[in-house]
């Protein structure tokens, strides 16, 4: 139930800042491309709440600063490969974007990480134990 609830949140912020971010290169919000935020958001956020869930239930290291440090390269690369694709906007306009993602998904990821349940002791593979 944690998942459902901390992946819709971050889905709903998620698409909100992605049409900040578009506010931001167009300075203009139009319908068209407030539906391009929903089509770039909606996979950006299944794949990172993914690989997330992944990494929290079965990693013995799950730690808020971790998250943060993974959610903030995500957000970098997935945006710099979005915006470079599109080429829109200038080279310095791509870069400081580009940092506003990173900065955007490691909150994101922050706010999975507490919704969830923020504790690296809850996952699956913290409760196993070794055979020596």
């Amino acid at each position: 139930m944690r998942f459902i609830f901390a992946y819709l949140t971050v889905f709903i912020f998620g698409i909100l800042a992605v049409i900040g971010m578009e506010a931001i290169m167009y300075s203009e919000m139009t319908y068209q491309l407030v539906f391009a935020a929903i089509l770039f958001a909606a996979p950006l956020i299944l794949v990172g709440t993914t690989v997330a869930e992944m990494f929290y239930g079965f990693s013995q290291n799950a730690t808020a600063k971790r998250f943060i440090l993974w959610g903030f390269v995500f957000g970098v690369v997935a945006t710099v490969v979005i915006t470079s694709i599109l080429q829109l906007v200038s080279t310095l306009m791509i870069i400081m974007i580009s940092l506003l993602g990173g900065l955007i998904s490691a909150f994101l990821s922050w706010v999975f990480f507490v919704i969830r349940g923020g504790h690296k002791e809850s996952g699956k593979a913290a409760t196993k134990t070794s055979i020596k």
